[in-house]
């Protein structure tokens, strides 16, 4: 576990005050995280009152403890884990998204001979984490594949990694982000075999990416959540505004993001951000259902465990996002 060191504009490595605040991110820190660092680096938190660390984790699927233990008590968790660890007992919810719907998909180098999913036979398979393998597993099964007629590879955030040295054929991941990283790093084109597709679900929101909240930070302290939502608000409609000026400011908290491939990232992500950030109810009904399937949980979890708009700061029946200035 890391934490990022990205003092902003306003005020410095010596002058921050305010709540604190402690932030983790699902995945190290790449442009999808876009709002939340813009954000800060801008000081739009800072505005709101709030001291805030983002720290970024060296396994993914640890954010779930992490948060659901309340170490740290607010982050980022794709929608079908949120429902996971609270189907687990873990006293989290969301309370609003930074991604919505990003295509995810088995993402593979279209040299290694996979064009449809009954290709996968005598492959490896790479996932993320846990649910990965539930849902590889519950397409084969759909597809009428025997389990022994592929392997399964956990490979954490090294997908792409894994996929370049051979250890997989494919993996799970983000159109806009895995499939831009591994042609850009192995100079091939690859493709992807969405999920949403193969699983008939309509919708990719399963791995919507949620802003999650313990349940003692929701119950003590809802002004600052409110607080932090509507910076991370302001920040997304910022990005979404201005992309050629906020692309500069990431650049600038983090300089690594300065390259060829994170400039493509950041440019693919653009119609994923979410606008105002609430929680769709289709999107849960659905992952609601599909987790169910995947025998996540047993079907009673109520929805009302595990989302709430109550903390975005406009009403998202009557009211749009505010319109940002631009500022740099």
């Amino acid at each position: 576990m890391t934490t990022m060191t990205t003092p902003n504009r306003k005020q410095g490595r010596r002058t921050r005050k305010g709540n604190p605040l402690t932030f983790m991110l699902n995945w190290q820190a790449t442009a999808y995280h876009a709002p939340v660092i813009v954000g800060q680096h801008l000081g739009y938190y800072t505005d709101e009152g709030i001291d805030l660390a983002i720290v970024q984790p060296l396994n993914p699927s640890d954010v779930t403890r992490i948060v659901g233990y309340d170490h740290i008590s607010i982050g980022l968790k794709a929608m079908i884990h949120t429902i996971a660890g609270r189907a687990r007992g873990h006293d989290f919810k969301s309370i609003g998204t930074l991604l919505d719907e990003p295509p995810t998909g088995l993402i593979f180098l279209e040299s290694s001979g996979i064009k449809t999913f009954d290709d996968i036979r005598g492959k490896k398979l790479g996932f993320i984490g846990e649910f990965g393998k539930y849902i590889i597993d519950d397409l084969a099964k759909a597809a009428g594949i025997d389990e022994s007629e592929y392997e399964t590879v956990r490979v954490g955030m090294h997908m792409v990694d894994a996929i370049m040295s051979g250890t997989i054929d494919a993996g799970i991941g983000f159109s806009n982000v895995h499939q831009i990283e591994l042609e850009t790093r192995s100079g091939s084109p690859a493709g992807i075999l969405r999920i949403d597709e193969l699983a008939a679900l309509g919708c990719c929101c399963f791995c919507s990416i949620q802003i999650i909240a313990h349940d003692n930070i929701i119950t003590q302290n809802p002004e600052l959540l409110k607080r932090f939502l509507r910076a991370t608000q302001r920040a997304s409609t910022f990005v979404t505004q201005y992309p050629d000026d906020a692309y500069r400011v990431l650049c600038e908290a983090l300089p690594n993001m300065n390259n060829a491939m994170q400039a493509k990232i950041f440019k693919y992500t653009l119609p994923y951000f979410s606008r105002g950030l609430h929680n769709v109810d289709r999107d849960w009904l659905k992952v609601h259902g599909y987790t169910h399937r995947l025998d996540i949980h047993d079907g009673d979890l109520p929805l009302s465990d595990i989302y709430t708009n109550d903390y975005i700061p406009f009403d998202i029946h009557t009211e749009t996002p505010a319109v940002v200035e631009q500022q740099v």
